[in-house]
């Protein structure tokens, strides 16, 4: 009987992609991964374009994407790289701080947005994250986001009943993993504060973005956060 072969250690490594246009930040970036002994690189794109002609077998599970490109928005190519690789984790590294943009990324499927100027550690550091079932954010940004889903004018006119059908479509266990989701607990946290297993709470979240029709922890959670505030306006 032949036996299993063993893994290397390139098999265990995280792999990662990388779209960005500017050579001298893809070269940044792409030195980090490559020296990192538990991430490798499998495939850069300068544009959307390069991206459609990656194989079919790039095996990345986070891909790294600037948003602005000369071709394309990076939500664009977040919303192209979901439907053709199902599952994988799109990260956006940008320059662009306003809002919008961050909230265009996230509704495209993005899980996060760490902003360029970010240290290789910290870049590394978000891909870690993301894999724990996390969803990073540049600290800055992360304020900014939440702090308009509560302050916008759509949370301070709630319509009657919709907030109600949206959190009725959710049941006790969705709405607390949720809540701690929302505060930027991962997978592993909510698990020990709720007391069920780590599948468990990602089994939840699937069925959070079935119901919600969201792509991702981070649509669900900034979801979550302006259905809360309408509530809370609305009393």
């Amino acid at each position: 009987m032949s036996s299993s072969p063993k893994p290397t250690a390139r098999s265990s490594q995280i792999a990662v992609s990388l779209v960005e246009d500017d050579p001298h930040f893809r070269l940044f970036v792409a030195s980090a991964l490559e020296t990192s002994p538990r991430h490798r690189l499998t495939a850069t794109a300068a544009n959307g374009a390069d991206v459609q002609a990656w194989p079919d077998d790039n095996d990345a599970v986070v891909v790294l994407v600037d948003y602005q490109l000369p071709d394309a928005r990076g939500a664009e190519v977040v919303e192209a790289l979901l439907q053709r690789f199902p599952g994988v984790l799109c990260i956006m590294l940008s320059g662009l701080t306003d809002e919008q943009f961050v909230l265009d990324a996230i509704r495209a499927g993005a899980v996060g947005y760490v902003v360029k100027g970010a240290s290789a550690e910290q870049i590394l550091d978000a891909i870690n994250d993301a894999l724990a079932g996390g969803a990073p954010m540049t600290p800055g940004i992360a304020r900014k986001v939440l702090g308009m889903m509560r302050a916008s004018p759509e949370s301070a006119q709630p319509r009657a009943g919709v907030v109600e059908v949206e959190l009725g479509f959710l049941t006790t266990r969705e709405l607390g993993v949720l809540e701690l989701v929302a505060e930027g607990a991962t997978d592993k946290e909510v698990s020990v504060q709720l007391h069920i297993s780590v599948s468990t709470v990602k089994n939840t979240l699937l069925a959070v973005y079935s119901k919600w029709r969201v792509r991702s922890r981070t649509e669900a959670a900034v979801k979550f956060v302006r259905v809360k505030s309408r509530r809370d306006h609305g009393r």
